[in-house]
């Protein structure tokens, strides 16, 4: 009888043990939904041997509304991004347009109720780190990591969700006060840790409000015509007055930036393709593409407060002619590669 007993006793706390992980996870998306919090936090991004810091302040009244103020780098300084309604908006400083952000994969609450989910359906494995503190908070530390990377050829469609994830867990709140995000094994791509954190604050409706004569525009994205790209667009779409004979416009493509937006028109002509870039004010890094070997003729200028690219696979004297087209300097030449 005893033994009997210890045994149930032993499978009731294995089984206790093997939920706790999942307890948790519901817990932190509780509190993501429901919590009303404001401070500061530090985001590591990495991408390869590049680390992009940024150091933000948040007020966040549970999954209805958040407002995030960057406060560095510096050249990020003063933009603020505001989630209300289910979208994301991007202001920049002193500016009198928001850009509508696209939806951010996996993020907070939809991030644990995915991780929920995957864990209870075996997707994803669970397990408790030995705990920690944050902010001078008891923190429990949960480690999820995919059971089978990649899908097999038989296995139906699942949510997506990175290679692991490790969240540390205020005990008191449930409240995740630092996250770390690797999208392959071994290689974190994002870490998140808050280094203020004020529970329970007052938050006025007007700090998730824009100002009334503030526009908001789509932040990007592909369109079929010109007029259509324009709408999403803060500065004037210039067009060339020269085309190749045959030459058809397939898409423009809006492609956001930290310094503003680039506007990319991309053509094709019945023996080449060839796109034209271009910006307003400020030249965006990489402006035209990333270098590469072999690419074809790449011509570039500014034009007033205009940057400009033509990069593409036509002669020479007809991406000359295209760019005359379009402002640049008749003594300008273009050159192969950057």
């Amino acid at each position: 009888m005893r033994a009997a007993f210890l045994l149930a006793a032993l499978v009731w706390t294995l089984g206790w043990a093997q939920e706790r992980p999942v307890q948790w996870l519901q817990r932190a998306q509780q509190a993501e939904e429901t919590l009303a919090v404001a401070g500061a936090r530090i985001v590591e991004i990495t991408a390869g041997r590049t680390v992009q810091r940024i150091e933000e302040r948040f007020w966040r009244q549970g999954a209805r509304a958040e407002r995030i103020e960057i406060l560095a780098p510096p050249e990020r300084r003063g933009e603020v991004l505001l989630y209300r309604g289910g979208r994301w908006l991007a202001v920049r400083p002193n500016a009198k347009e928001a850009f509508e952000m696209p939806r951010m994969p996996i993020q907070g609450a939809q991030m644990l109720k995915t991780a929920v989910e995957l864990v209870q359906s075996g997707v994803v494995l669970a397990e408790m780190l030995p705990e920690a503190t944050v902010l001078g908070r008891s923190c429990v530390v949960v480690r999820l990591t995919l059971a089978r990377p990649a899908l097999q050829h038989d296995e139906p469609p699942r949510s997506m969700f990175p290679a692991a994830v490790t969240l540390w867990i205020d005990k008191e709140t449930g409240y995740a006060l630092k996250r770390e995000i690797a999208l392959r094994e071994g290689a974190p791509v994002m870490r998140m840790e808050l280094t203020r954190l004020e529970l329970n604050p007052r938050l006025s409706p007007e700090l998730f409000t824009l100002p009334p004569d503030v526009v908001v525009r789509p932040l990007g994205g592909v369109y079929e015509t010109v007029e259509e790209a324009q709408r999403a667009v803060g500065f004037p779409i210039r067009t060339p007055s020269y085309l190749p004979t045959g030459a058809t416009l397939e898409r423009v493509m809006v492609q956001p930036r930290a310094s503003g937006q680039v506007v990319v028109l991309h053509y094709r002509t019945p023996s080449a393709r060839f796109s034209i870039f271009q910006a307003h004010k400020s030249r965006p890094a990489e402006f035209g593409g990333k270098r590469r070997r072999g690419r074809p003729l790449a011509h570039f200028w500014q034009s007033g407060d205009y940057w400009f690219g033509i990069v593409g696979s036509l002669p020479k004297a007809e991406i000359e002619r295209i760019a005359q087209s379009l402002g640049a300097p008749d003594s300008d030449a273009p050159a192969t590669g950057r």
